[in-house]
């Protein structure tokens, strides 16, 4: 039984069989859940749920994440739910990671009063909510979060100018200047954020190096986002907050120099095992 009035939510772009069963999981532990559609004139799978506590949203066009997750909070916040728990398409969970965020939110009420944003992280030992850690942070990405739906009204639903990149980070950005909480959980169980992510792998030295090698555009997008918020933390005098979002450019970065340098080492192996099957 569900303790607080918690909706479940989801934003799907041609969305893959896992997520049908990631709903259909939300349903069998009592949650109601809401999904935006962002596969332009929707999509056959998610119309073919049919629950009074299934709610499918969308414009039937790729409206990006800004504006569906701008629409879900809104939508949930008006049907009178006090959060919105919201996890990517390619995020999996069980219901012990549902049941253990909603025990953890009934051992918490007094931290979620003031919190915008709660990010459950994965459980890398036995952890019970009794004993999870609990920190503030600067920047938590939405997969795996949970949204205070009193405060976002206070400070503003997410931004509908983000089209993917940083819609997270610029949420946790006005959450930081409003002095509206942003936590990290740690000890959640079940939660997988990389199993459906699509990854490459080179081998040096005998060792295989998994990498993941993003569209110049969205590296482009990240960059500026995140050089738009290091500049607004400057004007509004949060000096450690824009430092942390310039590092974070330089992280970024590096790690995508390296995968291309990965990357151009891959296609070097692939041409020299093509050369030795002729």
């Amino acid at each position: 039984m569900l303790i607080h009035s918690t909706a479940l939510c989801f934003v799907a772009y041609y969305p893959p069989s896992e997520l049908v069963a990631s709903i259909q999981l939300g349903l069998s532990e009592g949650y109601t859940v809401y999904v935006y559609d962002n596969t332009p004139n929707g999509d056959d799978q998610l119309s073919k749920i049919l629950s009074q506590d299934f709610v499918c949203l969308g414009s039937g066009k790729n409206e990006g994440m800004g504006i569906a997750l701008n629409e879900l909070g809104q939508h949930i916040a008006a049907e009178k739910h006090s959060h919105a728990l919201y996890f990517d398409q390619d995020t999996l969970f069980t219901a012990a990671s549902l049941q253990w965020i909603n025990a953890w939110m009934a051992l918490h009420t007094a931290d979620l009063t003031n919190a915008a944003v709660v990010h459950f992280q994965a459980n890398t030992q036995q952890t019970t909510p009794e004993n999870s850690s609990m920190q503030n942070a600067y920047f938590l990405i939405s997969s795996g979060s949970l949204f205070g739906l009193e405060a976002l009204k206070k400070m503003g639903w997410h931004s509908r100018s983000y089209f993917l990149e940083c819609v997270d980070y610029e949420l946790c950005a006005r959450a930081h200047f409003a002095n509206l909480a942003v936590l990290k959980v740690q000890g959640c169980p079940g939660l997988d954020h990389e199993s459906l992510q699509p990854q490459d792998e080179a081998r040096i030295m005998g060792k295989k190096i998994g990498f993941r090698l993003y569209p110049w555009i969205r590296i482009y997008s990240f960059i500026i986002g995140l050089a738009g918020l290091s500049f607004t933390a400057l004007r509004k005098g949060h000096l450690v907050f824009a430092w942390k979002c310039f590092r974070n450019i330089l992280t970024h970065t590096v790690t995508q120099l390296f995968a291309v340098f990965l990357w151009g080492i891959k296609k070097r192996q692939e041409k020299r095992q093509k050369w030795k099957s002729v």
